[in-house]
């Protein structure tokens, strides 16, 4: 797994004179709230009647929400009829099924610690992006050498559309797994 800490030199290219411990607490938060927005720390879990349904979350990480289920048939099942969730991410199937998988996202917790391994995926594939949000939020700290509001916007923009990128490819990962519905129109 892949350390927040490795990514400092990114945040130090973008705003030079930030100590070490303010670089890692804002990217703690970027990483946070990039997973938050994105969903892409998506899981899937499979149960069988009867059995606990308890969704695993992993260390340093939250329950965040359901995506869908699907019954032993691949057919979507729907929610709030054929299963209900818990706000901690406990599902209880209603539907007559004698298994289920659940597709759900996960989320950081707010309390990181310092060494906290980060998903080696997101890493590799937004790291920049994580880098100019955490570069955003420190260059609107007021009163110290870095502070400069225009070029902190500049990154909150950066970053937005690096959340909304990772955010259509778990959409899309996800639609890969979901069944096509037919629809009737009148």
């Amino acid at each position: 797994m892949a350390q927040l800490s490795d990514l400092i030199p990114l945040v130090r290219e973008r705003a030079g004179g930030i100590l070490d411990k303010f670089a890692l607490d804002h990217l703690k938060r970027a990483y946070q709230k990039f997973c938050a927005e994105s969903h892409v720390l998506a899981k899937e879990q499979q149960f069988n009647r009867g059995e606990p349904s308890e969704l695993a979350v992993g260390e340093h990480h939250v329950f965040a929400d359901v995506d869908f289920a699907l019954d032993s048939q691949r057919r979507e099942l729907v929610r709030g009829t054929d299963y209900t969730v818990s706000p901690h991410g406990s599902v209880t199937l209603t539907a007559s099924t004698p298994s289920y998988r659940v597709f759900y996202h996960v989320i950081p917790a707010l309390t990181l610690p310092d060494n906290v391994n980060a998903n080696d995926m997101v890493i590799a594939r937004w790291a920049d992006h994580i880098a100019d949000g955490a570069a955003a939020s420190l260059m609107k700290m007021p009163n110290v050498a870095w502070t400069d509001f225009q070029i902190a916007d500049y990154y909150t923009r950066v970053f937005t559309e690096g959340y909304r990128e990772a955010y259509r490819v778990a959409v899309n990962a996800l639609d890969e797994q979901r069944p096509r519905q037919s629809r009737v129109f009148y």
